[in-house]
This record gives C-alpha cells, structure tokens and sequence, in this order.
C-alpha cells in the first residue's frame, strides 16, 4: 500500500518531502514496526522492519487533475486509518489508470482557452487575442500527438517553441503590434516547466537535497530546449522589428484572465466533475494574491503571498462538502502561476539578441524560488498548528 500510494503522490508532481512524510505519517497508522521511506522523482523504496522491502520505478509524470484528485482521496482515507491496504492498492491501481475525462478535441480546445486567459494577463491586447488563440491551438496539437507517439516527447518543447515562433513572426506579432516574446509565451504554458521548478525547489528548501537538485535541472534543460527552438525559429524566420504595444483591454481584463484560465485548465487537465467552481477559486486566490504582493514586494517576489495562500485555502475549502481534494485546487493555482513563464521569455530574449541581461535572469530564478518559498513557509505554519493541536 505504502509503495503504490507513494509512487501515485510522485505521479502527480507532489513534492518527494511532502511525500515521505506522508507515507511515514500513514505507516504508523498500519504497523508498530519501523518505516522507512527513500522518495525520488522517478524512484521510491519503501522498508517496514527488516524484512519486507518494495522498490517501485516511473517515468510518468501527470498534470491529471481527476487522477490527483482520486490520489489524494485515498491518501486522506490512509492517513485516517480508515481503509484496509488491501483496498487501498485495488483503489490506487484504479486511479492510476484513469483517462482523460474529455474527447482530444476538447482537450485542445481547452488549451487554447487557457492560452487566451494567460494572455489576458501577460499580454491583455485586443489585437493579439486572435493571434494567441491560433498559436495556443498549434501547441495544443503538438501536444496531444507527441502523447500519442511518446517517442516524440523529448522534441515536443524545441518543436513547438520553433513552431510558435515561426508563425508568430509570419503572422501574429507584426500584425499585433506586439513583442515577440509576449505573443509567444502563453501558448507554450503548457511545456514551460514552471510546476517541475517550483516542487524542485521547494524540495531543495525542504531538505530533499537530490530530488530538488535532479527536479531543477530536468527543469532547466526543458527550458533550454524551447531556447533553442526560439532561436531555431528566429534563424528561420528573422526576426520581429520593435513596434509599439497595442491599445490594452484594461484591469478588468486580469479578473476575466481568471475565470478564462479556470475554464480552460478544467478542461485541459481533466478536472474532476464538480470542480470548476473550486478551480476558479483556486486560481483567484492565487493571481489576486500575488497582485496584492506587487503593493509591498517587488513582481519577481509577489508569487510567494500567492503560493502561501494556495494551501490554506485548498485545505480549508477541502472540508466543504463537493470540494475536490486539496492537491487538485494547489496544483491548478501552481499552473495559474507559471514561475516557468518568466524564466522562459528573458532566456529566450537573450538568445535572440534582445534584452536578456544577468539582473533579467537572476529575476527569474528568484520569482521561481519565492513562490515555492511561499509554499514552504504556508506548509510549515499549518503543520505547527496542526502539530499542537494534536498535542
């Protein structure tokens, strides 16, 4: 039970910390021998006293929200000591081979929804809408063939990067009057590795020294990959003379981007039913929590008071009744904060010649880290709480 449990939490992108401390925490409630836990990104060893051992390997990594949510049920139901283990395995092996809740179209459609409300916020023009809508449906093409033929995965980020910036210099950025960057970035949400850089490094502030370490760099390399497609693409297809921004749609473009990205990411990752509404929320609290950073912290910090208000909420919202799992609420709001996003556009203005300076750069990084140290200190308080209320 320990190890299919163990090995679905690593599935669905949860930090390894958090992981072993949640299987530490659930044998406890099953054995009065000693557990111990080694969990890795795509490894996980378990050991209960001195004989019984299980290694268990994976190279699947999923953004499968109705997969998240049925994991995370079951992990409540261990934790409370409130299901066999025998149960427990039939009911994890079940969710683990979960399909997608939407036909592929939809899913398609989905992803251009959510690159229309990621641009809303990046990019909120009345120009580039169409522009956003065309390139976010060739990524979301890409994507949904490479998961049918998974050799093609380890080319689908230059692939799509090249794509995205071939058209959009034909056709989307000159016609937009917009930054090349700027149009490109929201339809690759998608393959830019925001959520691998923010669980590596929460784990790396949480100890987890070689799964943080391994996380980041498998994060880092996927971000150079889609470089080398942008400037694959610029060689291809020059580049974009600079140009005034279009008129701007206005604030409330920001409070619709959040219903748009709910929408489109319930849609996309296969949330499960009766969510939406959670998603939403999730969403809301936090873009309008790292909007509210932005009055006292500089915009590379702000994602952390969006981060650190993600998860009480998800745990709170989570005892109302017809709320999804907590995971399935954080993982939407980490996906609406795309620490990748940003890290993405200054690399690939500095291999195409623009802007992208060591301070841009440096910038980067910190947004990434400060919005998993948000997450770290949120985690750490409620289980100092809960820790005393026990005691």
């Amino acid at each position: 039970m320990l190890c299919e449990l163990g090995m679905a939490l690593i599935e669905v992108m949860q930090p390894t910390n958090l992981v072993r401390a949640r299987l530490l925490g659930i044998g406890q409630r099953y054995t009065t021998k000693d557990v111990r836990v080694v969990a890795l990104p795509t490894v996980l060893l378990v050991k209960v006293g001195s004989v019984g051992y299980e290694i268990d390997v994976t190279q699947r990594a999923t953004a499968q929200l109705n997969l998240a949510g049925r994991v995370g049920d079951i992990a409540r139901l261990a934790e409370a000591g409130a299901i066999a283990p025998v149960e427990a395995v039939a009911n994890i092996v079940e969710a683990r081979a979960l399909p997608v809740r939407f036909h592929p179209v939809l899913i398609v459609l989905g992803y251009v929804v959510t690159t229309l409300g990621f641009s809303m916020i990046i990019n909120p023009t009345w120009a580039s809408l169409w522009g956003h809508a065309f390139l976010g449906l060739v990524v979301g093409v890409i994507v949904s063939a490479a998961q049918r033929v998974p050799a093609l995965n380890a080319i689908v980020p230059t692939l799509a990067a090249m794509a995205v910036t071939v058209l959009a210099t034909w056709f989307v950025a000159d016609a937009a009057n917009d930054g090349l960057m700027r149009v490109t970035a929201p339809s690759l949400v998608a393959i830019l590795p925001g959520l691998s850089l923010t669980v590596g490094a929460m784990e790396v502030a949480g100890s987890a020294i070689i799964a943080g370490a391994s996380r980041l760099i498998s994060g880092i390399v996927q971000l150079m990959l889609m470089v080398f497609g942008v400037a694959l693409g610029t060689a291809l297809a020059g580049k974009v003379a600079p140009q005034q921004p279009s008129a701007q749609m206005g604030p409330w473009a920001f409070y619709a981007a959040i219903l748009v990205i709910g929408v489109g990411l319930f849609i996309y990752l296969s949330a499960p039913r009766g969510s939406l509404v959670w998603l939403i929320l999730a969403v809301a609290v936090a873009l309008i929590g790292q909007k509210v950073g932005t009055l006292f912290l500089s915009p590379a910090h702000a994602g952390a008071l969006g981060a650190a208000l993600v998860l009480p909420f998800a745990l709170l919202a989570a005892r109302l009744k017809g709320a999804p799992a907590p995971l399935v609420m954080v993982l939407a709001a980490f996906w609406a904060l795309v620490p990748g996003a940003l890290s993405f556009e200054s690399m690939s203005q500095a291999a195409t010649g623009g802007p992208g300076d060591l301070p841009t750069l440096i910038t980067a990084v910190t947004a990434v880290f400060s919005i998993a140290l948000g997450t770290v200190v949120s985690w750490s308080v409620i289980n100092a709480i809960a820790g005393r209320r026990d005691s």
